[in-house]
């Protein structure tokens, strides 16, 4: 009889158990997750932070915790990650906690390829009971974000850039006229355009006089990044030069804001960059590079609106004293009309990942490609 009362008592106190545990084993069980570097270059290493506090008075004896990882950061020396399939990588972490106890753990991982990485997927929890005879399974938010910049290319041509623009004495900050600012009138010479003629001073001492203009050291650029691929079909080729021009893109922008030269961005792709990067005005300091870099790494070769929609914005958006540069993965001559008709008063550098010739360039178009080769950019021959 004493036996079997003892038999019963434990049965209920391993059903009690169980049910307190059953309501009570995720409760006040909080998990974090942070990338300790926010932003990296590819092949370089972060450490993604785990970390996992339970506030309660219950211990847990066995906690297993489940994450997706997209497989474009790897994992590195860590034995529990294994592939899942195509997409994502599935890691278990498997620990035990203390009442009120919290726990951190890291991972070291490999950013291999660009892109914004939204760890958006819950992380799954399993745990049992005080025996181990029932097992439970949650999923918790732990929202984390990882910006793997695009990869920056040694461009030592990229001078080429600016000295096709401002002459071969290409300094850190040029002065040009501002016709804006006029600061007087001086007497006409033959080397003076006629609308800078000052009429009325002119009639009154009859003798043609032209606006003397200030100075200004504001001169910008704009770099706008085309993916208006040839429609819908996306060949491998086409993708291994849109993920070229981005780089090239990107390194062009890093290099001129270095030279104290004002970059701002614009572009018809679809981007999961945060904020608004259909036009970012020109600006200068690392603040600006981190922008950019940041609207790099989220770039689709998904376009939202036509390089012709986007080519009539840009001409009755940039200012005076900014110049268009265009760095797209193909060229053809439809494109260089489009300049030509909405940028026919500006000076328009356009770069783009080929070294076939193009012909009838507008004569405003100083016409560039990358050499992989050479990892230089080179001036293209215009054809004709």
């Amino acid at each position: 009889m004493n036996a079997l009362w003892f038999i019963l008592v434990i049965v209920a106190l391993v059903a009690l158990q169980s049910n307190l545990y059953k309501k009570n084993i995720f409760k006040n069980l909080i998990i974090e997750r942070e990338f300790e570097r926010k932003a990296v270059f590819p092949g370089e290493k972060t450490a993604l932070k785990l970390t996992i506090h339970n506030k309660k008075f219950f211990p847990i004896t066995y906690l297993k915790l489940q994450q997706k990882i997209p497989v474009e950061l790897s994992m590195k020396k860590s034995k529990l990650v294994e592939k899942q399939d195509k997409v994502k990588y599935l890691h278990n972490t498997v620990l035990s906690m203390l009442p009120f106890q919290k726990v951190t753990r890291k991972f070291e991982v490999v950013a291999t390829k660009r892109g914004i990485y939204n760890l958006f997927d819950g992380i799954k929890a399993f745990s049992t009971d005080l025996f181990g005879a029932e097992e439970y399974e949650v999923e918790l938010p732990a929202p984390s974000r990882l910006i793997v910049y695009p990869r920056l290319i040694d461009l030592k041509s990229f001078r080429l850039i600016a000295n096709s623009l401002y002459g071969d004495l290409f300094v850190r900050r040029w002065i040009i006229e501002d016709p804006v600012i006029i600061s007087g009138v001086r007497d006409y010479t033959t080397s003076d355009s006629f609308k800078s003629i000052n009429w009325k001073v002119t009639a009154k001492t009859q003798k043609l006089k032209v606006n003397k203009y200030d100075y200004t050291a504001d001169k910008k650029i704009v770099l706008f990044f085309n993916v208006d691929f040839h429609r819908y079909v996306f060949r491998v080729e086409e993708i291994e030069k849109f993920e070229r021009a981005i780089e090239v893109a990107a390194t062009l922008s890093v290099n001129l804001i270095k030279e104290g030269i004002p970059v701002g961005f614009s572009t018809n792709a679809i981007c999961l960059a945060e904020g608004d990067y259909t036009f970012v005005e020109p600006s200068a300091g690392e603040g600006q590079i981190a922008r950019l870099l940041e609207i790099f790494a989220g770039l689709s070769f998904l376009k939202k609106y036509s390089v012709e929609d986007m080519a009539s914005y840009l001409s009755k958006t940039l200012s005076w004293g900014t110049d268009l540069l265009v760095v797209t993965p193909f060229v053809d001559e439809g494109m260089l009309c489009l300049v030509e008709r909405f940028f026919g008063d500006k000076d328009v550098m356009l770069v783009y990942m080929s070294s076939k010739g193009i012909e009838n360039v507008p004569h405003n178009v100083k016409l560039f490609y990358y050499s992989e080769e050479g990892k230089e950019i080179e001036v293209v021959e215009v054809v004709g």
